[in-house]
């Protein structure tokens, strides 16, 4: 029943779509795009379970599942793209937002298939691809949140308004160059840092006009909505996207950053954007469709909401909380952050572990008993109220439409600027590093070697998704090692510099004090013999040449 309710919703969208008004042109793309989407996702998920893994941050799914997923989102984009150039430019902000999403998401992944370059530099291009991913989840997001603010109120969604140009072409431009916010404090270029902090601030321009029009648009209405489940899911969805603004900004201050960096917190940001702003966005979306009109707030929209609000509690303070264990133990020299000394940060993440389990969890029995709920669903579309907005904060004079082909000029442009701004500029400069002593030295690996073996090993395992290899020039690295360069990783590709540390860091693992190969071999076949606090997942699976293979490379790291 479920199956033939959703598969009905979606048919009679796909014939009349709600923001266009147009059958969608290129149905066998949307199929095609569909298909290949999921099988590259599940293709890519299995590759990395089997020892696939790319080891690139972000992009861990191997190429050819990439690719996969690629050949997908560009059918999907094609089919839309075609749709909305039925429209004459009469799609208003919603469409903006979901016309965008895809063509800026195509670009970036097919760029994503471009293999990277040696050393920091790969970093910098990974990075780009990485912000782009989440570029289109939130402009997805917020035009999701249009549409459907813009049904449940009765607004006439068409109408360029001019608060909703500004808050579309501001929130493309600034998100398009937020991608060195995981750059702060690393080996990349002083400036691109100053970037990001200054787009991070930036980000509250279109934050402020995105919310002020949507509060015109409903304004005097709440009460006339008689969707209120709509209403609901909308609201969180906006409330997510607009703390995942605040998250950033305090996530690319340098203060906050050198707490926060490399912790739960960068995770903690995707899940308000995936968990809180998709999610609750497409929610809210299908309850436009489908209609609802329950008073009070239903099951699965409770469960939904607390488990969203314990996962994101539970990795940002767990975030904070283990950046300053890293750095309370250089500062009051009683423990290093590495070693045994790990066991500080791993007791003190035990209630937020758990926190985070429960919260994912009661999002899970949340969507089981959606998925209830759409078998029972009658599917009717409910009635929505007459509202006009208001002349509030509009000028004077008749507002340009944003036509198809003046929105692909500028996403196109916008996408095309963030990448000359912040990976070409950066990429010449970073490329030209030479390599330091240390690079030549130690983390040059020769085909056919141990360590190279060990190296492939430690990308397959997926290592680096625990273990970062970046010492920063912060007080909670003091002890970790000299701070690393962007010369360091001149012989590396990829860059195995990780985004969160679970454990360790490992850039210097080998030069500290009590460190035995015998000792870490022994570790990683039961890292629980001598650590019973430690969380780290035995490799006794993997054959004695392979364990040694391993060592051998995590000896190089000097």
């Amino acid at each position: 029943q479920a199956a033939k309710h959703l598969g009905h919703c979606g048919l009679r969208w796909s014939e009349n779509p709600l923001l266009t008004g147009q059958p969608v042109r290129r149905r066998a793309l949307v199929s095609l795009s569909l298909v290949l989407i999921a099988v590259g996702s599940l293709a890519g998920a299995a590759g990395i379970v089997i020892g696939l893994s790319s080891g690139i941050t972000g992009q861990e799914s191997p190429l050819w599942a990439r690719a996969i997923i690629t050949i997908g989102v560009v059918a999907a984009t094609l089919a839309i793209t075609a749709t909305a150039k039925t429209t004459s430019g009469r799609v208003g902000p919603a469409g903006w937002y979901l016309i965008a999403a895809p063509i800026f998401l195509s670009l970036t992944l097919i760029a994503g298939l471009v293999p990277l370059p040696a050393g920091f530099a790969g970093v910098v291009v990974g990075e780009f691809i990485n912000a782009g991913v989440r570029l289109f989840l939130v402009t997805a997001s917020v035009g999701l949140v249009y549409f459907v603010f813009g049904r449940i109120a009765g607004v006439e969604t068409t109408h360029a308004r001019p608060l909703a140009v500004l808050g579309f072409w501001s929130l493309i431009l600034v998100a398009a160059f937020l991608n060195g916010t995981n750059l702060i404090y690393s080996a990349a270029p002083d400036w691109l840092e100053t970037v990001a902090v200054a787009f991070a601030i930036a980000a509250f321009v279109p934050t402020i006009a995105i919310a002020t029009d949507i509060g015109l648009m409903v304004k005097g209405s709440v009460a006339e909505v008689a969707n209120r489940p709509a209403l609901r899911y909308a609201t969180i969805a906006g409330g997510a996207l607009a703390t995942a603004t605040a998250v950033t900004f305090l996530a690319t201050f340098p203060a906050s950053s050198a707490v926060a960096q490399f912790t739960w917190w960068a995770r903690g940001l995707g899940t308000i954007v995936v968990l809180g702003g998709a999610s609750f966005a497409i929610f809210a979306a299908y309850k436009v469709v489908t209609g609802g009109t329950r008073t009070a707030p239903s099951p699965h929209f409770l469960a939904s909401t607390l488990g969203l609000v314990l996962v994101v509690a539970g990795m940002l303070t767990g975030g904070i909380a283990a950046g300053f264990t890293w750095a309370a133990g250089p500062t009051s020299q009683k423990y290093p952050n590495w070693g045994p000394g790990w066991e500080v940060t791993a007791n003190m993440m035990v209630p937020f572990v758990w926190m985070i389990a429960i919260g994912l969890v009661v999002f899970t029995i949340g969507q089981v008993l959606f998925l209830v709920a759409t078998a029972r669903s009658a599917g009717d579309e409910q009635a929505v109220p007459t509202h006009d907005v208001g002349d509030d904060l509009t000028s004077a004079g008749q507002t340009n439409e944003l036509t198809f082909k003046r929105l692909l000029r500028g996403v196109v442009a916008v996408w095309v600027a963030a990448m000359l701004v912040t990976v070409v500029v950066p990429l010449v400069g970073t490329a030209t590093d030479e390599p330091t002593l240390l690079a030549d030295t130690y983390r040059t690996y020769e085909p056919g070697t141990a360590a190279s073996t060990g190296r492939n090993l430690y990308v397959a395992q997926g290592c680096a998704e625990c273990h970062t290899q970046e010492v920063r020039p912060v007080a909670a690295d003091v002890g970790l090692g000299a701070v690393s360069t962007a010369g360091d990783y001149a012989n590396e590709t990829p860059v195995l510099r990780g985004s969160t540390r679970i454990g360790p860091d490992l850039f210097h693992a080998a030069t500290r004090e009590g460190f035995d190969a015998a000792a870490l071999t022994t570790h990683l076949k039961n890292p629980r013999a001598a650590r019973p606090w430690s969380v780290m997942p035995s490799y006794s699976y993997l054959s004695d040449a392979e364990i040694d293979a391993l060592v051998s490379y995590i000896e190089t790291l000097r």
